[in-house]
């Protein structure tokens, strides 16, 4: 029987590096609907499916800051993007009132033209 660390060595590199963050993410994802799921909010695959990319998307853009610009662990560039993944939500009602609040200054700016 071969040693596991053996086996994950066979792996290629970039392959190990997806599953890897694959699998925070989606860690993160679950973790947010089984939050949810407590609350009392009912999950249907829809739900799921939905939330899941968006966890995606979210953790995407932390992995490329943290991996590409800020070069940090990898360990620790996984655990932002798990965390990133459970506050999705969050996240993108953050930027929907950063962008509201944006145009609605830009709205203003132009009215007083």
């Amino acid at each position: 029987m071969k040693n596991p660390a053996k086996i994950l060595e066979l792996i290629p590199k970039p392959v190990l590096e997806f599953g890897l963050f694959a699998l925070s993410v989606l860690t993160g994802s679950f973790i947010k609907l089984y939050r949810q799921n407590e609350v009392g909010v009912k999950m249907t695959m829809r739900k799921v499916i939905a939330e899941t990319i968006v966890s995606f998307f979210i953790a995407g853009v932390v992995y490329a800051v943290f991996d590409q610009f800020l070069n940090f662990n990898k360990l620790f560039t996984y655990a932002m993007c798990s965390l990133a993944g459970s506050m999705s939500t969050k996240i993108t009602k953050g930027i929907e009132a950063l962008l509201d609040t944006g145009f609605d200054k830009a709205k203003s700016k132009i009215n007083n033209l």
